[in-house]
């Protein structure tokens, strides 16, 4: 059953991809590394009692969609140093872009409950609202997948991403993709 499901998920992703089509006009160095003046590894991130480093920064890189839900783009923040960046980078995907260009592919009232690390697999636990306030179809989930896992796999020290619900591992966000087991970044759909 999982083997169909992985066969029909990669069929899709295939074809939303083929129908994307390549674009180069994003420079080549637009995409940085996740954190630029912190190094910390993670391997617990309960999301609780974030400490910050009085004025260093950091340099995060959070995904968001493009206007025509065809790319996702690297949007780059500068804040200020803490114990928990890999949090603070899912924060700011789930706060929203600023960018009029673009535009937040989590669905409203998804809230991030816990994130922890561990053999290079991110275990993203969110609320419910992750699985009942997404709008549907496969476009949005890919990009709402993509998202997340791209987010996250900005750090060197993930390397996958395991997206839960309410703290269990959830079949699917919306029908069209397998997230039950972990997840690998997806370069295909960033803008280039």
């Amino acid at each position: 059953m999982k083997t169909i499901r992985l066969l029909i998920t990669a069929a899709l992703m295939i074809v939303a991809l083929g129908i994307t089509g390549c674009d180069s006009s994003v420079p080549a160095g637009q995409q940085t590394p996740a954190v630029a003046d912190n190094k910390a590894s993670e391997q617990s991130q309960s999301g609780q009692n974030t400490v910050s480093v009085p004025g260093k920064t950091m340099q995060l890189v959070v995904y968001y969609a493009t206007k025509d839900a065809m790319y996702l783009v690297p949007e780059i923040h500068k804040v200020p140093v803490n114990s928990h960046p890999a949090r603070t980078a899912i924060e700011l995907l789930l706060a929203g872009t600023k960018n009029p260009e673009l535009v937040s592919v989590v669905p409203e009232g998804a809230q991030l409950r816990k994130l922890s690390v561990k053999d290079h697999i991110a275990y993203a636990d969110f609320n419910e609202k992750l699985i009942k306030k997404n709008g549907g179809g496969s476009t949005s989930e890919i990009l709402l997948v993509g998202a997340i896992v791209n987010t996250l796999t900005e750090f060197p020290d993930i390397q996958q991403v395991q997206i839960l619900v309410n703290g269990k591992k959830i079949e699917t966000i919306s029908g069209h993709m397998d997230t039950s087991e972990p997840l690998s970044r997806s370069e295909k759909i960033i803008k280039k």
